[in-house]
Order: C-alpha cells, then structure tokens, then sequence
C-alpha cells in the first residue's frame, strides 16, 4: 500500500486521453479492461469499471457505487487513460458536463477519477455544482455521504484487503516505488519466479545498491527457500517517511489421518451387530473428512463403496481420500452391510482423513457413535 498524503492535487486534464462518449444523456458506459487487477468489497473489477451520463461509477458493473453530484445530469465528454505514475499502474477517467438536462456546453461538472493497482482512488473536482446526490458505498462500512467542493482532491484508502472498509479524507495518495529483499540468516534473497522460491543473490550487509540489482517490486508471503525460523522482510522507499508495513501470514493445516488406538469392542453376548453409524461434526467452509474402518485392529483396512467394501491403504493419503467414505456414506450403511463386513471377532477401529483448504475452514469431528442391535 502506499501513503496518505494532505496535499491537494490538481485535475490533468484531457490531454492525451482517449474520449469514449460525448453528448452523453443518460448512456452507461463500459470501460472494457483498465489494464490491472483492481479490487472493490473483494471483486476483481478490471473489467467492470463503468461510468454513466447523470455522473456515477459502478465499480463491479452498472450499480451507482460512486455517486458525484448524481441525478438528471449531462456528459458532454468522458475520457479514460492508462497511466504510470512511480513505477505503477493507475487508471484514470475525466467526466466533463453539466448538473442540469439540457444545459451542454456548460461545464459546471467536472471530475476525474484515478483508481490505482492497490484499490486506492483518489477524485479529483475541478467543479461541482452540488446539486446532486454525493455519496460512495463503503464495503463493510455502508453508504457514505460525501462533501465535494471544488478545486479540491480526496482519497479513498481501502483499510482492508481486496477494497474493503475505505477511509475518505480530503487529500492524495502517494504509491511509492517500494522494493523488497529478504534475509534469511547471513544470506540476502529475492523471488526467483522460475522456481517459485526465494534464492540467494548476496549476503549481508544490505546497502542500496544490492537494493537496486536484486530488489522485487512485491513481496511474496510463501516461505519456499527460506531456511532462518525468523527471516526479515526488508523494505526500501524513496519516502522520507512511511507507515510501518504490516505483514500478514495465513496458515492452514495440512491434511492428516487420525487412527483410533484401540478397537472398539462389542463381545457381550447380548450384541448381536451393528445397526448403524451416527456422526456428529462441525464442517463450515470446504473442509473434506472421509472415514474408514478395520477389524482387524489396524492390519487392514477398508471402506464402503456402495456395492462391496474394499481395501484402502491407509499409508497413502491420496487413496484414502479417494476412497474413503463420506459422512453421508458411513451413516448410511445398512445392518446387512454392516455383517457383510467380517464382524465375527466383534470388534472395530475407525480413522478419518481430513483437510481444510481456507484458515476460515472449520472442520472438528465431534462424536462418532455406534448403534448395535442387540437380544
């Protein structure tokens, strides 16, 4: 992310921009790709973004998301641009007309918007008459009204990943040209993108020019390469001063089996077999958990595959995820099925394989009952 900045910043005007509409009544135009991913409540918007006669930007299609002096308003001209400012891409629409039907060739409403590769924004009002409705949907914060006043800049700077929880104040933003080295240890690493893993390129001291030569434009949250338990992210920036980064590690388990250590034992003489299985779990997200039995005390293995029980090799992960049975499947094994099993030593042990692929996967298995028939 970059920096918030007090500075004012004037409008660039339409020079070297590419006009996309003109005499625009209450026409929505699409802006067909903006050149880089731009995020907005955790949507991909880069080919999204649109813009309309009567003064709004939808940033995930045709909904009034950005509202500027919004009502029966008139484009006379809008314009886009692709644009690099530091070193990174920003996109910026122009929006030249009038806050009244009917009144073209009079420009008293114009504005431009600069949307940059981080979802930051910053509009720009060279004028306004504020006649209309001025308001921004803030993802996770609702409807804001906004005061816009002419010759005036304000930034829109997401507090949360992928455009969410904006906080606007009167200003700019700055995205500095930020590099990013590692140090693992003695050794000085960068992203090596060919073999997805950070490599050695020298070793410590840091100084600026080891900066220059090996530096990476974005930091990458994988550990593949690195060896030190705590390696240090290094920041370098132009910036005389920067917030301190915060840097966020996600992680999720991986999968694993879970094995009962002893058999369940059902040898008095008033059993008679098992009638059925009964499961009980929390499973909120992806979360996968499979099942699978043995009776003989963990020797061997098997599972339930609609027609017949087959082995399953417990020491592959893969097989028992493919052939284990899912809750759904277990509980709904018959009491025949259940003798059709070898039951005779009466006895039996279950393991389960589980896996998660989001941190916000819940998956704990609860109880796991078994229901005989008996005399």
């Amino acid at each position: 992310m970059g920096v918030y900045s007090s500075t004012i910043i004037a409008p660039k005007g339409s020079s070297g921009m590419t006009l996309i509409s003109s005499h625009n009544d209450d026409t929505t135009v699409s802006f067909s790709d903006i050149g880089f991913d731009f995020y907005y409540n955790g949507v991909n918007c880069r080919t999204t973004v649109k813009t309309n006669g009567n003064s709004w930007v939808g940033f995930t299609g045709a909904t009034e998301q950005l509202k500027i002096n919004r009502r029966d308003a008139g484009a006379d001209n809008i314009y886009y641009c692709q644009e690099t400012v530091n070193g990174k891409s920003t996109f910026r629409i122009r929006w030249e007309g009038h806050g009244v039907y009917n009144a073209w060739g009079t420009l008293d409403l114009v504005w431009e918007l600069i949307l940059f590769n981080d979802s930051a924004m910053v509009l720009v009002i060279e004028q306004i008459p504020n006649t209309g409705t001025n308001s921004f949907v803030n993802p996770t914060s609702g409807t804001t009204t906004l005061t816009l006043e002419n010759n005036k800049s304000y930034a829109f700077i997401p507090s949360q990943e992928q455009g969410k929880a904006y906080t606007v104040q009167e200003g700019s933003y700055i995205q500095p040209n930020i590099k990013y080295l590692m140090v693992d240890g003695n050794d000085i690493k960068h992203w090596d993108a060919l073999s997805s893993s950070y490599v050695k390129v020298s070793e410590l001291p840091l100084t600026a020019d080891k900066f220059q030569s090996y530096s990476d434009d974005n930091y990458h949250k994988e550990r593949t390469g690195l060896i030190s338990t705590s390696p240090i992210l290094k920041i370098w920036s132009p910036l005389t001063e920067m917030p301190a980064p915060v840097v966020t590690q996600t992680i999720k388990p991986k999968p694993v089996i879970v094995s009962m250590k002893e058999d369940i034992l059902f040898t008095e003489a008033y059993i008679i077999d098992i009638i059925n299985a009964v499961i009980s779990l929390d499973n909120t997200g992806s979360g996968i958990i499979v099942f699978i039995v043995s009776t003989d005390s963990g020797t061997s293995w098997k599972a339930w595959n609609g027609s017949s029980w087959i082995l399953v090799d417990i020491e592959n992960m893969h097989d028992v995820k493919i052939k284990g049975m899912s809750t759904a499947d277990l509980q709904g094994i018959t009491e025949a099925q259940w003798t059709s099993l070898g039951l005779l030593d009466k006895k039996i042990r279950f393991a389960w394989y589980m896996e998660v692929s989001s941190s916000t996967d819940i998956l704990k298995l609860k109880e796991l009952r078994i229901n005989y028939n008996v005399i």
